[in-house]
Order: C-alpha cells, then structure tokens, then sequence
C-alpha cells in the first residue's frame, strides 16, 4: 500500500510542476523571464516603438543543392543599423557576401524570382523579447516597382 501512494504523490507532484512551469511561461513572472531568451519572439508581446521593421528586394542568382543565393543589395543597411545589436548573427545564419551583397537562402523560402526580405528587430530597450529579430520572406509587389 506504501508504494502505491508513494507513486500518487509522485504523479501529483510531477502534475504541480508541469502546471507551475506552464503557467510561469504563459505570464509575466520571475520564471518566464528566466525562459523568454529561450523562446521564439512573439511579436504581439512586443510595443510597436520597440520594433523596427526592415524590408529589402531580393532577387534570385543560383539555385546550389536546395539553397539560394540572392542578390540582396540593400542588406548593409539593415545589418549596419546601431539598434540591432546581433546583426552578426544575422549576416552569418545568411552568409552575407559583403562585397557581392547576396545572401544564402533555403529555396522553398522564396516566394519567386523576385522577393522580399523582411527583417524584424526588438530593439534592446523592450520590456519583452529584446534584442530578438526574425527574418521572412513575402512576395514582392509589383506595384512597388
């Protein structure tokens, strides 16, 4: 009878911690600042003042074994930017080529020939997710052109 209700304790107890850890990352406690590094940024979680929002044209050069390369001429501009403090981590997840400004793509990312970059940067002054960024890939209006 003793091991019985030694495993209903565990089973309790592993069902307080589960619950505790869920909700220390779903609200704004000691527990998910220590977990927010860790997760994805969540745009919505971020004030509009502490995004900034880059968008560059991108074309394709290359097609090299499921990977782009694209020719991203406007790039600098946004790794060069004083705010977006781990824009090296950027320029090398995309293998910026400085001199001949392109970047590495996965293929199925582009959306054709002729695309956008878009680079969002929470900048360091965030309450939530800073100095975080994503980059995507939508299709280029031809509007803009």
């Amino acid at each position: 009878m003793a091991k019985r209700d030694q495993k209903i304790f565990v089973i309790i107890a592993l069902g307080f911690v589960a619950f505790g850890l869920y909700y220390s990352m779903n609200t704004d406690t000691i527990f998910s600042k220590a977990f927010e590094p860790f997760m994805p940024v969540d745009w919505d979680q971020v004030h509009d003042r502490n995004i900034v929002k880059n968008s560059i044209p991108i074309e394709l050069i290359e097609k090299m074994n499921g990977d782009c390369k694209v020719s991203a001429l406007k790039f600098a501009m946004i790794t060069d930017q004083d705010l977006f403090v781990r824009s090296e981590e950027l320029a090398n997840e995309l293998q910026f080529d400085r001199e001949n400004t392109t970047i590495i793509l996965p293929c199925d990312e582009l959306e054709a020939e002729k695309s956008r970059l878009n680079v969002w940067i929470a900048i360091e002054d965030s309450d939530k997710h800073p100095n975080k960024y994503e980059y995507f890939i939508t299709p280029w209006d031809i509007a803009e052109e």
